[in-house]
């Protein structure tokens, strides 16, 4: 009976080929599995991360540098200037044989203290009706207060100054101040740094923004007859918020 039945009969040819698939397969299997067993062996280690976290506190922020005082000016307000005039030469009565010495420290030759005009003994940049010493020129290292009663004398005017920039966390609370500020226009109607410092202040604050102010200010110099010399003065500087 088994052998009638078609697939009970043996069929080498198929037998064979089944034995060829079944080799290579399990020779695949094989090499797959060790290859793998291998790299399993030779892969890393993850080691879990085990850093330690340090927590060490911040350094206390180092105390901001004190500012540097400004050097003070000296106010040096001549009360009574020099005479306007001529000075005279007395003829000599024994002429000299050798070159006299220089004084190197003499102050320089004015050829309009000769000319005759005004009172004898004065000097040419003078003032008139002035009682002052005349072996000491008006230097330009005086300075003469705005408010100086001379004959003569012609205080400083503004030529041009900026409006003060009002400080903007005072304008967004609306605060209001004024600074009263004192400085030095030197001969050139400039305002000189140095002497700049604030009088009366009600924030400082304001004070910067005046001092900006100042510096960036133009001013007609002070004149002592034709002569340009150094003013002290005063400016208000007031800062009113907008309503």
């Amino acid at each position: 009976m088994f052998e009638v039945l078609f697939e009970s009969s043996p069929h080498a040819q198929l037998r064979a080929r089944w034995l060829t698939t079944s080799v290579v397969t399990h020779m695949l299997i094989v090499t797959l599995a060790v290859l793998a067993t291998q790299a399993a062996f030779e892969a890393p280690k993850a080691v879990p991360d085990r850093a330690i976290l340090l927590f060490v506190p911040k350094p206390p922020e180092p105390a901001p540098p004190e500012p540097k005082a400004e050097p003070a000016v000296a106010s040096v307000v001549i009360a009574e200037p020099p005479p306007k005039g001529f000075q005279t030469i007395a003829a000599p009565a024994d002429i000299p044989n050798l070159i006299p010495p220089i004084d190197l420290n003499q102050r320089p030759l004015d050829p309009r203290d000769f000319t005759g005009r005004g009172v004898e003994g004065g000097v040419a940049q003078g003032v008139v009706g002035g009682k002052g010493p005349v072996g000491l020129p008006v230097g330009l290292d005086a300075i003469y207060e705005a408010t100086t009663a001379l004959e003569g004398f012609q205080p400083a005017a503004v030529v041009s100054q900026p409006l003060p920039r009002y400080p903007a966390i005072l304008a967004a609370i609306g605060i209001e101040g004024r600074v009263i500020v004192e400085f030095v226009i030197d001969t050139m109607g400039k305002v000189e740094p140095a002497s700049i410092r604030a009088a009366e202040s009600t924030h400082p604050a304001f004070e910067s923004a005046a001092r900006a102010t100042m510096l960036a200010s133009v001013f007609r110099p002070a004149r002592l007859g034709i002569r340009p010399v150094r003013q002290l003065t005063r400016q208000s500087v007031r800062f009113v918020a907008a309503h």
